[in-house]
């Protein structure tokens, strides 16, 4: 008897995108994507410095969650199902948020915590690297928080731990000039070790020569596709392919002398991640320092496809 299939609609409202996925699932796989989108809206814009979402961001993001589920309904979907991660998980006004995407979708939209965030990502950065040996270090780099997720088996004792700094409270907060001065680059990643050192304490005693690290969202995607040259964002090209902590460390010096005009220009940095890539790139150059990784393997899959696979009731 053949599996069930189920039609899932996903929506991930980050920090700085929402990302939109429908797909038909069977048998603990994704068999058959229907449709992906996704688009910045910067939702945590200055939310580091107010405590708040603003209402430019909201009414941005609410507009296309809304256009995102019309869109979805189309396909007949069995359930959609929105979740919101760091920015509204910080938000005060939380309950105000959810208020208007409810009332502009009839749909709930769901805060997942940290952990909850880092366990998805980590199912769904691994699901379709096949070829893969255990044991796994997933590095997620949000806007607004980071995962790290190191696991012996892919649905097995996982170490999973949340750090809300991303790359847009990472931006706001430390790098305010343009181009960025050299003080304003040593502060951020000061910032970065300092809020990571906890979790790399607990992980570097499970980390031998054989892990395998997987990068996932944004920051990794991004740099890689910054690193092939490539105009046109090319997932299949970029998905499994490996990015060297070597070449990292090129790419975030060049950015770090470049204003944001002049990256805006650059091959693979789409418009909106201009002010942003650099503090990703940061971010990951120091996670690999304190981690004493030499490479990592980006998958172009993470939370979007794990949520969507929890959804589908498919995930213990």
């Amino acid at each position: 008897m053949s599996a069930p299939v189920r039609r899932v609609c996903l929506v991930d409202v980050g920090t700085n995108s929402v990302r939109m996925i429908v797909a038909d699932v069977s048998s603990q796989r994704i068999s058959s994507v229907i449709l992906t989108d996704g688009k910045i809206t910067r939702l945590g814009e200055g939310l580091h410095e107010t405590g708040v979402i603003g209402e430019a961001p909201l009414a941005r993001t609410v507009d296309l969650i809304g256009k995102f589920v019309t869109t979805a309904a189309s396909f007949r979907p069995d359930i959609i199902r929105l979740i919101g991660t760091s920015a509204v998980r910080q938000a005060r006004n939380q309950a105000d948020v959810l208020k208007r995407v409810l009332d502009a979708t009839g749909i709930p939209l769901e805060v997942i915590g940290g952990e909850t965030e880092a366990v998805w990502t980590y199912h769904g950065a691994l699901g379709n690297l096949f070829d893969l040996t255990p044991p796994y270090l997933v590095i997620d780099i949000g806007g607004g928080s980071t995962e790290l997720i190191y696991g012996e088996t892919l649905t097995e004792s996982l170490r999973a731990y949340s750090v809300e700094v991303g790359v847009v409270t990472l931006s706001e907060r430390m790098i305010r000039s343009d181009p960025p001065q050299e003080q304003e680059l040593a502060n951020a990643r000061a910032e970065v070790r300092k809020a990571f050192d906890g979790v790399i304490s607990k992980l570097l005693p499970f980390l031998t020569s054989s892990v395998t690290c997987v990068g996932t969202a944004g920051t990794v995607t991004t740099l890689m596709a910054f690193s092939m040259g490539m105009r046109l964002y090319d997932p299949r090209k970029i998905h499994g392919h490996g990015l060297q902590r070597a070449r990292v460390c090129e790419l975030v010096s060049r950015l770090s002398r470049l204003s944001l005009a002049e990256r805006l220009k650059l091959p693979g940095i789409e418009k909106g991640r201009e002010d942003l890539i650099l503090a990703g790139g940061i971010i990951l150059d120091v996670l690999m320092e304190q981690l004493n990784l030499a490479g990592l393997i980006v998958s172009d899959s993470g939370l979007r496809e794990g949520a969507l696979l929890k959804t589908a009731g498919l995930l213990n």
